[in-house]
């Protein structure tokens, strides 16, 4: 959470003090070393150089950090949505209810889910990150909701929600009132992994030229631009895939230590 966080904070505030520098070419500084203060006593935080084009490498780092956090958390909200939404749906009422929105997932299931994007954002218009977004968002719910809908089958059953239901409680208020928050565990497990996935598919659709435009910084981007340096300049490669590797070991951490918080009869199952 704290490596997130860090990252999220970084993509926020060195962009805007580097100013313009991370976004516009500039063929003076093209190559040009590490600097932290230009010659106008401007700050740039240019820590790791210029590249060939001439704009800050860190701060166009960070940038795509911002851009890729974004699309991993805004996708993961989608997610949650569409999930929440059928499995509670799906486990609450039972029955042929149940049956036909679990075939419904288990179709968009067997359907091969990078191909379902790339077709999505083909046919939508390419480049566009909430175009991204949303491709991501409404393919990748499908299994959140298989455990929403696990854990609304077995507390449909206790006491509290047959009390609720002997008074008169109407279903929506049971949902969300006295089982939604029961079930928020296996939830956010799912968000925190959700992002990231969805942050590693975004620099894949980026990197195949189906994600967002190559002007707008992401990390995908990053690499699709240092491919053609690869052999010269390996080092550009390596910082946005640094970045990526962290982002996806501390959401699937995150992801590991909230269930284990949140679900103490598995921490003891795993010890």
């Amino acid at each position: 959470a704290m490596v997130l966080l860090i990252l999220l904070v970084a993509a926020l505030i060195i962009p805007f003090l580097a100013g313009k520098t991370w976004s516009q070419a500039d063929v003076f500084r093209s190559n040009l070393p590490a600097e932290v203060i230009s010659e106008e006593g401007q700050i740039t935080l240019a820590i790791f150089g210029y590249d060939r084009v001439g704009q800050n490498i860190f701060a166009r780092l960070m940038a795509a950090t911002g851009t890729s956090l974004l699309i991993g958390f805004a996708a993961v909200l989608i997610i949650v949505g569409i999930s929440v939404t059928v499995g509670s749906i799906a486990g609450f009422v039972g029955g042929w209810v149940d049956n036909v929105l679990m075939r419904f997932v288990d179709i968009v299931l067997s359907l091969p889910g990078l191909f379902i994007i790339v077709a999505l954002v083909a046919f939508w218009g390419r480049g566009s990150v909430l175009t991204v977004i949303i491709a991501l968002g409404i393919t990748q719910w499908t299994l959140a909701a298989r455990l929403v809908r696990a854990e609304f089958l077995s507390l449909r059953e206790v006491d509290y929600v047959q009390a609720a239901r002997a008074l008169g409680a109407n279903p929506q208020r049971i949902i969300l009132r006295h089982m939604l928050p029961p079930a928020l565990a296996p939830i956010l497990v799912a968000a925190s992994l959700g992002v990231a996935d969805s942050v590693v598919v975004e620099a894949a659709l980026s990197f195949l030229g189906f994600g967002v435009d190559l002007n707008t910084a992401s990390l995908g981007t990053l690499l699709t631009r240092a491919e053609e340096y690869f052999n010269r300049e390996p080092i550009l490669v390596l910082y946005p895939g640094i970045v990526l590797i962290l982002i996806v070991l501390s959401a699937n951490f995150l992801g590991d230590g909230l269930r284990d918080a949140l679900d103490p009869r598995q921490r003891v199952t795993t010890q």
